[in-house]
């Protein structure tokens, strides 16, 4: 199955090197006619982000979430064809 990212609006390299200071992103995954948005981020800013929900909530419960070592075009693009492989996206 072939499935293709739509990124949230065009970016070019300096777009790029904003998200990965950001460290997250929000991508949609596109294939066999069904959308999956996913929620990229890095191992830092992920630790972050849970922290700081910790400090309001019991618990933190996300779907769909993709963690790659850097926040770049390519990171996310081989994660997403090795999860495709696998047939990842085939079990929601």
């Amino acid at each position: 199955m072939e499935y293709r990212i739509e990124w949230p609006a065009p970016m070019d390299e300096s777009d790029w090197a904003m998200q990965e200071i950001k460290g997250w992103i929000d991508v949609t995954v596109v294939g066999d006619g069904v959308r999956w948005d996913v929620e990229v981020y890095d191992p830092v800013r992920l630790a972050q982000s849970v922290g700081e929900l910790m400090n309001h909530d019991a618990y933190v419960a996300v779907k769909r979430l993709l963690v790659v070592p850097r926040v770049t075009p390519e990171n996310i693009e081989s994660a997403v064809s090795e999860l495709a492989d696998k047939r990842f996206f085939d079990r929601e």
